[in-house]
């Protein structure tokens, strides 16, 4: 009785073992500090995403243009029950110009629930902004800091990737080409 009695409690503690093996050695892990949310706040280069208050700026990305001139590409979206302003933006380390295209524009206006899309396309507001750099060192292809700032939610700072204008970047320019008077 002692040795099968003995027999069952290894079989037991054996079960017991390789089931909390295959617990932790499955990789799958959820919670707060899971790597699949960890890999949501990363830049991954496929547009960067940051939110400040009830402001996300989506799918963030730098394209290069003629010499050291650049557009950030991006939509940003306000998900407040009241307006925001962005007031400025910062590209590493050099100020932006927001322009419609032919002239500087200054801060924008982001109603409720919309968004605004920058460097391409059209939205419901209208034509499409560009947030442009015209004197700015940029690697290549390489992360680079951008800050935007909100009248109301504050600063968004985000690690942007920079790519050239080619693929499906190719014809994103700065507009206008030189600064705006």
């Amino acid at each position: 009785m002692t040795r099968t009695g003995t027999r069952f409690g290894t079989q037991i503690a054996s079960a017991a073992l390789a089931i909390g093996a295959v617990f932790a050695l499955s990789g799958c892990y959820n919670g707060f500090g899971a790597t699949t949310n960890a890999q949501n706040t990363m830049s991954t280069g496929n547009g960067a995403q940051a939110q400040v208050g009830a402001i996300k700026v989506e799918n963030a990305t730098l394209v290069r243009g003629e010499g050291t001139t650049a557009t950030l590409i991006m939509t940003v979206v306000n998900n407040a029950d009241v307006a925001d302003t962005m007031t400025d933006i910062e590209i590493n380390g050099q100020a932006g110009i927001i322009t419609d295209g032919t002239s500087a524009t200054g801060p924008l206006a982001i109603e409720p629930g919309a968004g605004l899309a920058f460097g391409y396309g059209n939205t419901a507001q209208g034509p499409t902004r560009w947030v442009n750099v015209y004197t700015v060192d940029l690697p290549n292809s390489g992360f680079v800091p951008v800050r935007i700032l909100f009248a109301n939610a504050g600063i968004a700072e985000v690690e942007v990737l920079t790519v050239p204008p080619e693929g499906i970047y190719e014809g994103i320019t700065v507009e206008p080409p030189a600064p705006p008077a």
